[in-house]
């Protein structure tokens, strides 16, 4: 059986299922806090595992309280009642040891922090780490003082910085527009994206930039143009026709399409239909 304390939310009373008590009830919330307050330390005094036999009256005896309150409790989801027996949900984590563990560790890392961490009065330190050898053979005491081995770094250095790319020669700016696009480049475009008129695309990007401010920010202006005229092929061109893309091919057929079934006809129908080609037949 766990000792006599459970760590309790400093904010209960605003919490929203306290709030909701309130509404269902008409209690104060001072009441309510207290009689939470109490069926928690009972049930932390008389179970290991937030499981009890108990009834909404017995708990307004033991606890404060009618019937109806506690049902309140019920409906609010912090206590479930079965026939003759009922439980707190989640106790282990909230009030069993893990919670408690939880609770000190929290408490020590405070008072750890508090108090400097690791850092200790260098006068102390000093009397600690004194190591008392035995008497040397003049009969007199030898006293070595150890020195405080040099402060571990705790903090974790910094990642080196990805190094930037390197600048494509490409740029651009609202004033001076497009510089640094070679004959090459102009070659090596054509070539790869021959719907695409340069000229026109590198005027529509301009007015693009211009309309988008916060997006001309970019680094990698080569990179930017190869995307728009990669995008400009794809659709047909600069001269294409509205919503038409380039090599268009007509939707697939489906299969139903190449395969009709037969219709379905009753047997009667099948029976005439037997009648008269066998009539044929013999007419023939």
């Amino acid at each position: 059986m766990a000792a006599e304390w459970f760590p309790v939310d400093v904010s209960l009373d605003t919490k929203p299922e306290v709030q909701e008590l309130v509404d269902l009830t008409g209690e104060p919330v001072e009441v309510i806090v207290f009689r939470l307050l109490k069926l928690w330390g009972w049930v932390q005094l008389n179970t290991a595992d937030g499981r009890f036999r108990s009834t909404p009256s017995r708990l307004g005896r033991i606890c404060g309280g009618e019937s109806p309150f506690w049902e309140a409790v019920a409906a609010v989801g912090w206590i479930v009642f079965d026939g003759e027996t009922a439980q707190i949900p989640k106790w282990e984590e909230r009030f069993g040891g893990a919670a408690k563990r939880r609770a000190l560790k929290n408490r020590r890392q405070d008072k750890w922090r508090r108090t400097g961490g690791a850092a200790v009065d260098a006068q102390e330190a000093q009397v600690r780490l004194q190591v008392r050898l035995p008497q040397d053979i003049t009969g007199q005491d030898i006293t070595e003082e150890i020195q405080p081995a040099a402060p571990v770094p705790t903090s974790v250095p910094a990642k080196p910085s990805r190094s930037r790319a390197k600048p494509s020669g490409v740029s651009w700016t609202a004033d001076a527009g497009w510089a640094g696009i070679t004959d090459a480049d102009r070659q090596e475009w054509l070539q790869a994206f021959p719907g695409a008129l340069l000229d026109q695309e590198l005027a529509k990007a301009t007015a693009w930039l211009k309309a988008n401010p916060q997006r001309a920010g970019r680094r990698n202006w080569r990179r930017f143009l190869v995307g728009w005229l990669q995008r400009c092929q794809d659709k047909g061109g600069t001269n294409r026709d509205p919503g038409k893309r380039p090599e268009e091919k007509p939707p697939p057929k489906r299969w139903l399409d190449e395969y009709r079934p037969a219709p379905y006809r009753r047997p009667a129908e099948i029976e005439a239909l037997a009648t008269a080609i066998k009539l044929k037949d013999e007419d023939t």
